[in-house]
């Protein structure tokens, strides 16, 4: 008797049970405006995250790094970028870029450092291929 009264209930509705009863069916479907929104908040977050990691760097007071891009821009060794950077810093210079500026900045650092530094041969040598490599009238070229 048991048995049969759950098979009963397992066969038989709710709204059989109650005639007040009405079943709502509610769907749930996704509205057609999330598929294009969706892809908008993507492409704006992608976008976004370019933008900060694309961001210009900030403008830092670097003597020696504008030393270091004029010494790859005119295609020194290794050897006259360290030349470089020890008469600059022999002579005290607040920005040795200026030493790119002319020859005669150049020999004026040049002779500032001598007052510190014994020049050698090798040194001399090296001052020499500078003046030559960074002042010597050469065609110009735009690449």
């Amino acid at each position: 008797m048991l048995f049969s009264i759950q098979c009963l209930f397992a066969e038989t509705r709710l709204s059989e049970l109650s005639l007040g009863y009405q079943e709502k069916i509610e769907t749930q479907s996704i509205n057609g405006a999330w598929f294009l929104l969706i892809p908008f908040v993507v492409v704006g977050i992608a976008m976004i995250c370019y933008k900060i990691a694309d961001h210009a760097p900030m403008t830092m007071n670097a003597p020696n790094l504008l030393l270091h891009e004029l010494c790859r821009a005119h295609k020194l060794s290794g050897s006259g970028r360290r030349m470089l950077e020890r008469i600059a810093d022999e002579a005290q210079l607040e920005q040795p870029a200026t030493m790119f500026l002319g020859p005669l900045h150049f020999e004026a650092a040049v002779e500032k450092a001598g007052r510190t530094i014994k020049y050698d041969r090798r040194h001399q040598t090296l001052i020499g291929m500078l003046r030559r490599t960074l002042f010597s009238e050469q065609p110009k070229t735009i690449a």
